[in-house]
Parts: structure tokens; C-alpha cells; sequence
């Protein structure tokens, strides 16, 4: 399609041929000459430029859903003269959700250094990526385009917020309620224990020397380590409005809090210790499509919460 500077030009150029038939001057074919050249002459300034500036993304990684954050060009050039009219064509993907769709930008008398941008989807958690599929750059007149590559691609991952559910669950009773016990391997201090009798070849400083004046026996502290010590996470279903997710942020937040080293189920399992973890195991879920838990080995389960809709059941 024309710009508005090519109809512009074709009627300039219309007008002078009509003259020129019009009245006969010495200095008409001149004109027409000067007409006829100007494009190509300044298709040639505007080529060094159009050919040498570069086209860079970049933002922030992470944002929360509801917020507002952008995505910004960042152009790059050598030369002094600026490109005439930038055109791109970009395809937004939200990883998550498999949503797409595309973006038509245009940037006018572009140079080095400038920056533009546009602003970052984030009704919905997901990782959101940015490629450009076209990208053309015009001359100053706008007449002559040259298609470039840009292979970059910008990501920005779209976390939830967390949110209680409306039914806030016990967690500590949760964690311990179906805990089993058994010997720490080795002996050592542990805040848990069990008093038994003394048998050869245990420790001296395990020995419960109060209790065991008072029974005329040697009583020893066994130390005791929890026999199946994971909790697992499940994001069972994280609802149309995402809610899920903001609940299992919540939840894992919380145990992270408490030093309570998890486990998140969904497509795949992932060990969270500490907010770090947290964050890079949110991120690996919402960088694939959304899926039903997978399977995993909940032998050594002490406790498992399960998210569904919003709300946290423990088992």
C-alpha cells in the first residue's frame, strides 16, 4: 500500500508533467529531472543507515499479574542519519496459556540510541515471549524498504501475587500430624527423642543422667529423625481465573517462611528450600503449558496439600 509521502510525490511529480505541458521553460525539464532523482539519491544517504542500525529487546524479567511493566526497542547505529520509518511486526505468546496474538509497531525518523516501547500483557501469569517475524526499515522518504533480521527474542515471565485462600489451612498441624519417627542414624542432637535403656556401645553424653539416678538404671536419649519427611505441593487445578496459582505462591511462601524445606507438584516436581527456589520453580511452571499433576512417589509423604480452585485440602 502507497504512503502518504509516495501519493504526495506521484502528485507533485503530476503536477509538474502538466505544467511542463502547459508552459514550455527552459528550466521545467530540469525540475523534472531533479524529481525523478531526488528518491533514488536520497534511497542512497538513507541505505548506510537503514543497513547498519541494529534492533535490541529488553525489560524486565519478571513482573506480577495486574501490574504494569513494558517492553522496550533499544535502536543501535553508527551513522548520523536517521531511518525514516521503522516497521514491525511482532507475535505475543503467553507460554502458559498458549494464548497468541500479534502487534503492528511503527517508529518514525529512528536514530542511535533512541528507545521505544510498548507495554507488557499481564492480565494473566505466564511466561510472555516477544518475536519479531518482520521487521523493515524505510528510507527518509519512505519509498524504498529493506526487510531485516532480528533472531532476539524477549521473555517476561508474569508471576501471580500471593493470596490466602478463603479457608486459611493449619499448616504446622498439617506438617505434623502424620509424622513417623525412627533413629537418627549415627546419634547426634535432635529435638526429638526417646528414652530407652542403656546398651553397650552407646555414647556417654547420651546418657540422661537425672533420670537415670532416679531409676537405678542407665536411660540413654535416642535421637530421632522424621522417617518420611517430604511435603509435597500439589497445584491440582489452578482455575480459570488463576487463583490456583496465587495460592500455591501463598502456600510455598509460607512454608519457606517457616524453614520447611517442599516439594511442587504440576507438570513436573520441583524441591523448594528457600524464596530463590520458590521463584525458579514458579517460573519453570508457567513456562510450559498448563497440565494435570504428574506422578510422584508420595511413599515418603508427611504431608500433602492439594490446591484446587483456590482452596487447600491437606493429606
Amino acid at each position: 500500500m502507497p504512503t502518504a509521502t509516495c501519493i504526495f510525490y506521484l502528485l507533485c511529480l503530476g503536477a509538474l508533467y502538466l505544467f511542463r505541458i502547459l508552459y514550455r521553460g527552459w528550466a521545467i525539464p530540469y525540475l523534472l529531472l531533479v524529481m525523478i532523482t531526488a528518491p533514488v539519491l536520497i534511497f542512497l544517504i538513507s541505505l548506510p543507515a537503514m543497513l547498519k542500525i541494529e534492533l535490541h529487546m529488553s525489560g524486565r524479567p519478571y513482573l506480577v499479574k495486574g501490574s504494569r511493566g513494558d517492553m522496550r526497542f533499544v535502536f543501535r547505529s553508527k551513522m548520523r542519519v536517521p531511518v525514516g520509518r521503522i516497521s514491525l511486526s511482532l507475535l505475543v505468546e503467553n507460554q502458559y496459556t498458549k494464548e497468541h496474538f500479534r502487534i503492528q509497531e511503527r517508529f518514525y525518523s529512528v536514530s542511535n540510541g533512541e528507545t521505544r516501547g510498548i507495554l507488557i500483557p499481564t492480565d494473566a501469569c505466564g511466561k510472555i515471549s516477544f518475536r519479531i517475524v518482520k521487521w523493515e526499515c524505510r528510507d527518509l522518504l519512505g519509498f524504498f524498504a529493506i526487510r531485516r533480521k532480528c533472531p532476539e527474542v524477549f521473555c517476561c515471565t508474569v508471576l501471580p501475587s500471593a493470596l490466602k485462600p478463603e479457608e486459611e489451612p493449619d499448616i504446622e498441624a498439617a506438617c505434623t500430624k502424620n509424622m513417623r519417627l525412627k533413629p537418627k542414624y549415627g546419634g547426634g542432637f535432635s529435638e526429638e527423642y526417646d528414652l530407652r535403656d542403656y546398651r553397650p556401645g552407646d555414647p556417654g553424653n547420651s546418657i540422661h543422667w537425672k533420670l537415670s539416678s532416679k531409676t537405678d538404671r542407665l536411660i540413654v536419649k535416642e535421637a530421632l529423625t522424621p522417617e518420611n519427611d517430604r511435603i509435597f505441593v500439589v497445584l491440582d487445578d489452578a482455575g480459570k481465573d488463576q487463583r490456583g496459582l496465587e495460592v500455591l505462591r501463598w502456600l510455598s511462601s509460607e512454608l519457606c517462611r517457616r524453614e520447611t524445606p517442599h516439594w511442587i507438584v504440576s507438570g513436573d516436581v520441583y524441591p523448594v528450600e528457600n524464596e530463590k527456589m520458590e521463584l525458579s520453580a514458579i517460573s519453570s511452571i508457567l513456562s510450559a503449558p498448563y497440565s494435570d499433576p504428574c506422578e510422584f512417589d508420595d511413599s515418603k509423604a508427611r504431608c500433602i496439600f492439594y490446591i484446587r480452585s483456590g482452596e487447600v485440602s491437606a493429606v
